[in-house]
């Protein structure tokens, strides 16, 4: 079913606009009989009301670490990042997250219309090298993962349910791009009480950083869990 309407997420007054928005957006307003620009997603119950996401990146660097929120919303609906700078995107993350493509901020109007009209049509826009890549590692993921997929489950099972409830509001947190600062603010506890509750985390995950932590909490978390205070 082709999309008829459209959410673009991105920072209304950037001063960092590339040469391809302005065309971008004309083509979705040519594509599209309902097209909503603003700075922040929709509230999760009306997320279903758009067919296609495409979400700014500017400023923004996901070459390791994509935002929780926007992996759980590409489960659900169709995501394009746009804006994207190649040293701060990895075009395997988002197609191993289920991303439908990305458009890069020196990109040619012909390229945008080329990648829209693919995307529209149910195809995905990233370059071939990085999807003959992924898929083999999807292959040798599922190899690799058969034998042992019980365990795993039963482990992050045993996991989560060791967390504290502070503890999953500290991950939950970091996995969508807080740093410990933010983390501090937003449950109103001290920054050597956030390291207290990382280092435990880390200890009861099996996580040697901040981005195994995150990446265990957006497979095995993502953003279902409560924020609690």
């Amino acid at each position: 079913m082709q999309p008829t309407t459209v959410f673009v997420k991105t920072v209304l007054k950037s001063p960092h606009r590339s040469q391809s928005y302005a065309y971008l957006i004309k083509i979705l307003d040519a594509f599209f009989p309902k097209v909503k620009v603003d700075e922040s997603l929709p509230q999760v119950a009306y997320r279903n009301e758009f067919d296609l996401y495409l979400v700014d990146s500017t400023g923004n660097n996901w070459q390791t670490l994509i935002p929780a929120e926007l992996i759980a919303l590409a489960k659900l609906q169709p995501v394009v990042v746009f804006n994207a700078r190649s040293d701060a995107i990895c075009e395997k993350n988002l197609l191993l997250n289920n991303f439908k493509g990305v458009f890069y901020d020196n990109d040619l109007p012909e390229d945008v219309f080329a990648g829209l009209v693919r995307i529209i049509s149910g195809e995905l826009w990233f370059s071939r090298k990085s999807i003959s890549a992924t898929f083999s590692e999807i292959l040798s993921m599922v190899s690799r993962n058969n034998a042992s997929q019980n365990l795993n489950f039963e482990c992050s099972h045993e996991q989560l349910a060791n967390l504290t409830k502070r503890e999953k509001s500290v991950i939950y947190l970091l996995a969508q791009g807080a740093s410990n600062n933010d983390i501090a603010e937003r449950l109103n506890i001290s920054d050597h009480t956030v390291k207290t509750h990382l280092y435990s985390a880390f200890k009861k995950t099996n996580s040697r950083n901040r981005i195994e932590l995150a990446n265990w909490a957006q497979r095995f978390m993502a953003v279902r869990l409560p924020l609690h205070s």
